[in-house]
């Protein structure tokens, strides 16, 4: 042979040889990369039938249910969102969650848990967007939050989770009421949310069967960048058309008087003055004010320590009725808080008289029963706050005060340790 010719054949046999070595290598990857892809659908198929639905936000799978999903859940076909075990709700009332402005979730991340499974806690994963410009900032400070919109975030999931865990199927005859029946919480420290996303997680701890009523127990906390800043526990209840006729309130049935209005301290009460006071403060405006009025005794209610009373007049057309629970129009325990956190602040500004915001206390914790609500029948809400404790604290002075909540005379909502700061 030649020794061009040879030289030639060994140059194209070394070219071919890296070639096909490349092509193994790059076949090799491409198997890796088919049986990791395989291994990850597997392992999917086998968390679902498990309950345990999360997606793998680091390859940019799809979120679990999406904005679309939860208004479908809202006020659409519930069959679409839970399954073909749902039908037998079709033109029925069904739990649901919020809708229109009062629907603040953004997305559902992930749900762990078995449908008809209580035996052992389940969770959900949610975040909410929050717009810079949302429609509950108007008339706040600094881009604080609304208690009651907090309250909202970390309620919803829990509605969600309960009922994609199948809860009411235990009592497929029943059409159920879904009610939040108390809370406990803690707000740890300010965040300017504005821009911002929420991330909630809830744990569904414990459910209780009586009869064809349904108690179940939750745990959360809201975080914002990865830091918590509002906690604590919800308790919900699932009652049938009969039970929710026949509630009596906080006081079994009895009509009771907001102190302001017992006659021993009716002339001790005033209202607040000049008529334009409330615009002139730091409360939210538009949809979110929810109060009317407010009357004061600086040194009045149960502690002597200073005492509001507020009402709102109500409609059956008030904008809550539609946007809170399709087919069952009730208004939020969450606005009658916030109703409270409004009377509290005027009160407060009555009290201070330095023109400076007043704000929900970081670092403190409240709680709340409810036994009742405001139904769009019902002719006047009424709140009062009686303040228990006035302390400086780091040049802050907190207010911590009790309060109660009526439907026109009968008493619903208690309000415990309350607390908001003036700086």
């Amino acid at each position: 042979m030649q020794p061009d010719l040879k030289k030639e054949i060994q140059q194209r046999y070394r070219i071919w040889t890296l070639d096909h070595s490349s092509r193994l290598t790059a076949a090799h990857h491409q198997m890796l990369a088919l049986r990791r892809l395989g291994l990850d659908q597997i392992a999917n198929g086998i968390s679902r039938s498990m309950g345990i639905v999360e997606p793998d936000n680091k390859r940019n799978l799809p979120i679990l249910f999406d904005k679309n999903w939860l208004l479908e859940f809202a006020t659409g076909d519930i069959v679409k969102c839970l399954g073909q075990e749902f039908d037998i709700y079709q033109n029925r009332r069904s739990p649901r969650i919020p809708n229109g402005d009062l629907l603040l979730m953004s997305r559902i991340l992930s749900i762990q848990g078995n449908r008809g499974e209580f035996d052992q806690p389940s969770q959900i994963s949610a975040e909410s967007d929050i717009p810079s410009n949302a429609w509950f900032f108007d008339g706040t400070v600094n881009g604080e939050i609304p208690l009651s919109i907090m309250l909202e975030i970390a309620l919803q999931p829990c509605g969600v989770l309960s009922a994609w865990l199948g809860t009411q199927l235990r009592y497929p005859a029943v059409d159920f009421f879904f009610r939040n029946l108390d809370g406990d919480v803690q707000f740890s420290r300010k965040v300017d949310l504005r821009g911002k996303t929420i991330r909630t997680n809830a744990i569904l701890t414990r459910t209780i069967f009586s009869g064809s009523t349904i108690i179940q127990h939750f745990d959360f906390e809201l975080a914002c960048d990865g830091e918590v800043f509002f906690k604590g526990t919800f308790s919900f209840g699932y009652f049938p058309e009969e039970s929710m006729a026949s509630q009596t309130g906080l006081d079994g049935g009895e009509a009771s008087l907001p102190w302001g209005k017992i006659p021993v301290n009716t002339d001790r009460t005033q209202k607040l003055l000049p008529k334009g006071y409330l615009s002139n403060q730091d409360f939210p405006v538009g949809k979110l004010r929810v109060i009317d009025d407010a009357s004061i005794c600086l040194d009045g209610g149960s502690h002597s320590k200073g005492y509001v009373m507020a009402s709102r007049r109500n409609s059956p057309k008030d904008w809550f009725y539609a946007n809170h629970f399709f087919q069952d129009p009730v208004m939020p325990g969450s606005l009658g808080i916030e109703a409270i956190v409004q009377a509290f602040k005027a009160v407060v500004h009555s009290i201070a008289k330095s023109g400076k915001p007043v704000t929900l206390a970081a670092g403190t914790g409240f709680k709340w029963e409810y036994r009742g609500q405001v139904l769009q029948n019902h002719r006047e809400m009424q709140v009062e706050v009686h303040i228990q404790d006035q302390q400086i604290k780091n040049g802050t002075t907190v207010f911590t005060g009790n309060a109660n909540l009526w439907a026109d005379d009968i008493r619903i909502y208690e309000v415990q340790n309350l607390a908001v700061q003036q700086e």
